[in-house]
């Protein structure tokens, strides 16, 4: 009890730690691609062309939910608008960094879109998507950050109907780097997804070289 308590006040301590990052980072940055850690808008938009990919390559329901876990300023809402009519989806975004969430509900609040705090979905969507959600690891230990990386892809798996999709940055070697930017093995995620989710497809472009972009759908 009390060794779960302690990973609890960790994971909380964690989550913290993200969300003053990336406030100050907002405060600092605004509403650009630094304030999420990108190197560039390029690279970025790169990332969402692989989701929206993964989507329509998993037969995109007429009309879908979507959960965007750890959504920043609302990028990755713009693009799914050039790519959905706005009437064929339902967003919701979810970050710990309050900061940029009072940004979205300012600029992109609407009838089918709803921006809140939190690490994790209370929702059901079709799609759960997570872009760079996970690549941020200040204060962990790698065993730890896999943990957590393991446990919130369970925790979001339940609340998925339809494919959940994220993106890695991947190694031969797990790692943290000094600047706190969290790698892993290709086939260590390939395997728990196959194992305990579902039927997982990976996603890669050569301008990402060390990121894949995995898709895991229902049955």
């Amino acid at each position: 009890m009390a060794r779960r308590l302690g990973q609890v006040n960790r994971m909380r301590k964690f989550e913290k730690k993200v969300a003053d990052d990336y406030n100050f980072r907002f405060h600092k940055y605004g509403a650009h691609p630094k304030s999420s850690l990108w190197f560039s808008e390029q690279r970025q938009l790169l990332r969402f062309e692989l989701i929206i990919k993964c989507m329509k390559n998993n037969s995109v329901p007429d009309f879908f939910s979507l959960n965007d876990i750890g959504c920043g300023y609302g990028s990755f809402l713009k693009q799914l608008k050039e790519n959905f009519d706005a009437n064929q989806f339902c967003y919701h975004g979810f970050d710990l960094a309050s900061r940029p969430i009072e940004y979205c509900q300012r600029h992109f609040s609407q009838k089918d879109a709803s921006f809140s705090c939190g690490s994790l979905p209370a929702i059901c969507a079709d799609f759960n998507i997570m872009s760079g959600t996970f690549n941020y690891a200040p204060g962990l230990t790698l065993s730890t950050w896999r943990d957590y990386l393991f446990s919130s892809l369970n925790s979001i798996w339940s609340v998925t109907r339809h494919s959940m999709i994220f993106n890695l940055m991947i190694s031969e070697e797990a790692k943290i780097t000094s600047q706190a930017i969290s790698y892993i093995e290709k086939d260590t995620v390939t395997n728990f997804c196959k194992k305990n989710l579902g039927v997982t497809s990976e996603y890669f472009s050569p301008k990402l070289s060390k990121e894949i972009t995995f898709c895991v759908r229902k049955p």
